[in-house]
């Protein structure tokens, strides 16, 4: 039942909805928010749209479906955490070195279908998924804290070593300042 939408929707930095015409293609849900993949009609790269943020829909019968060439929807995601993905971008070989306290829930819990176990020593496991470098990959890694160190790629490290720092700013300067507030 492949029907054009007319879609209403409010991106988190807008001020007002936006109206277009969508191909809608595939929903995705992850981390209990699902998201609409489409193609709007006057654009030609796949979108991800979050479903709360679609304010008003309505299909439009009479607007002809336009099938996306190129992409297999059934296999899209399957080098992706999460669903910031662009069809350009490939999976790349991911490294993370946990310490053994937490090792077993990465072990128990994978964090993609690629994972594999590397090395383990006495101090620590390394782990290596394959997988599109993005903004929840970052979040995921970033979760675990100090119990991960990312070994490669390089411009991953260097992200999450950035993303760090900055965290680490915000605990800087007089500590009794968080406590007198």
């Amino acid at each position: 039942n492949k029907k054009a939408l007319l879609i209403a929707y409010k991106s988190f930095k807008a001020k007002e909805a936006q109206q277009q015409i969508y191909y809608p293609y595939l929903l995705k849900e992850y981390r209990n928010r699902w998201f609409l993949i489409s193609k709007a009609k006057k654009g030609t790269i796949l979108l991800t749209l979050a479903l709360d943020r679609i304010v008003e829909f309505q299909e439009l019968p009479n607007e002809e479906f336009k099938v996306y060439q190129g992409v297999d929807f059934d296999r899209y995601f399957s080098d992706t955490i999460g669903v910031t993905k662009s069809e350009k971008d490939r999976a790349q070989k991911v490294i993370l070195e946990f310490d053994n306290y937490h090792a077993p829930y990465v072990i128990t819990k994978p964090l993609h279908d690629s994972q594999v176990i590397l090395t383990k020593n006495e101090k620590t496991t390394t782990f290596r998924i394959d997988v599109v470098l993005n903004y929840e990959l970052e979040r995921e890694i970033l979760g675990f804290g100090e119990c991960v160190k990312v070994l490669a790629p390089r411009l991953l490290v260097h992200k999450i070593k950035k993303r760090l720092a900055s965290a680490n700013g915000q605990y800087q300067g007089n500590p009794n300042e968080l406590l007198s507030q």
